[in-house]
């Protein structure tokens, strides 16, 4: 009997930091000493808050550029930034300021760009409570049922959190991991570890999904 895969879901609690950055400069700096896990909240942020549609800036770090800054090109080298091929929040938020660093060489008359006054980019820390949702699967029909009906937050956490926050580089995500050694399915395995989370809306992940589980039942019947 396989193991059940048990869903889980994730709750922040965001916390001020007390670091702010005015201009890229101050940008620059904090993102070299933050704590990863703050660059991987600021990253992270935009996909619990827009479930259904995919944000023109993915993470606040774009966002900000764009449209508190006003820089249209930094903004849109963060927002296309590939988070899905670093492994550790370390080396993402190096690339983060090796991103930055590049972009104020290359355009120095950036360095005079400042946020207005209330506008200024406020790090923030996000303690993480994980919770157990009351659902679980036993094989691939009600794992699929499962994926259909459980709230966004545990997709979330399962696609996501788990992936940074598991202690093992470059894990697989949750999904992948479970097709893999409970349900002994490497081809399945290999087709939801390949999913790249961040290219979709976490509703458009689903049906990304729910398209793949239900072609592997098909294939099993």
């Amino acid at each position: 009997m396989p193991e059940p895969f048990l869903f889980r879901k994730v709750l922040y609690l965001v916390e001020a930091s007390g670091k702010r950055a005015r201009n890229l400069d101050e940008l620059l700096r904090l993102v070299t000493v933050i704590d990863p896990s703050s660059v991987g909240f600021h990253m992270h942020r935009e996909f619990i808050t827009y479930k259904f549609a995919h944000a023109e800036y993915p993470n606040d770090f774009a966002y900000w550029a764009a449209r508190v800054l006003g820089d249209e090109i930094l903004g849109e080298r963060l927002a296309y930034l590939r988070v899905f091929k670093y492994p550790t929040l370390a080396e993402l938020s190096r690339e983060i300021a090796a991103i930055i660093a590049q972009h104020l060489m290359a355009y120095p008359e950036t360095t005079a760009e400042r946020a207005p006054r209330g506008r200024e980019f406020n790090f923030c820390m996000a303690r993480k409570f994980v919770m157990e949702t009351g659902r679980s699967a036993r094989n691939l029909p009600e794992f699929t049922g499962a994926i259909a009906e459980i709230e966004a937050s545990s997709l979330y956490y399962h696609l996501f959190e788990t992936r940074f926050g598991g202690g093992e580089p470059g894990r697989r995500n949750d999904f992948a991991t479970w097709a893999l050694l409970s349900l002994k399915h490497p081809a399945l395995a290999d087709r939801l570890d390949s999913i790249d989370p961040y290219m979709f809306s976490i509703e458009q992940a689903r049906r990304v999904l729910l398209r793949i589980l239900s072609e592997a039942q098909a294939e099993g019947a």
